[in-house]
């Protein structure tokens, strides 16, 4: 009987300490979806702080800065997709991923109708009230990690003013 018990007693031990140590695990399939959850959250919230009506105040490139004639964006908050207008006519369409966790934020803009069709520009953007920042490498650069245009580089910065 001294068996039984001690022995019954050392399995509880045991168990306790595998549970204490590794926790109840879930099984892959919750955790993967879970992740992808967050994932399309932290994608929403970003989508949603983009979205909106904005007018191209400024376009630097190459160490110069031009304010353009008429150029508006709208960017849709539910499904990230966008549109380039310039004097009241589509020039081009697209959408866009973020990574909003990034430091400086992240963003990868996909030219899926007109001018630049099947470009995929990796630029970075910061977002405040009434004003965005946006740059990306013109050409085939790589992600730009400051919101600088330089002669001689590719870097392109655009400012947006909320409508």
């Amino acid at each position: 009987m001294k068996y039984y018990r001690l022995t019954h007693w050392l399995v509880i031990c045991l168990v306790s300490t595998v549970f204490s140590t590794t926790g109840f695990a879930e099984p892959a399939d919750v955790v993967n979806q879970r992740e992808v959850d967050e994932e399309e959250n932290v994608q929403q919230k970003a989508r949603e702080k983009y979205a909106g009506i904005w007018r191209i105040e400024t376009i630097a490139s190459k160490g110069n800065t031009s304010e353009p004639d008429k150029r508006i964006v709208i960017n849709d908050k539910v499904d990230g997709t966008w549109t380039l207008f310039i004097d009241d006519e589509e020039f081009s369409s697209g959408t866009n991923s973020f990574s909003p966790l990034s430091d400086p934020k992240e963003i990868d803009i996909s030219i899926t109708g007109g001018e630049g069709q099947g470009k995929i520009l990796q630029g970075i953007y910061e977002v405040e009230e009434s004003v965005r920042r946006l740059c990306f490498q013109g050409g085939t650069g790589s992600r730009p990690d400051s919101f600088e245009s330089f002669y001689g580089d590719e870097s392109v910065v655009v400012t947006f003013v909320r409508e």
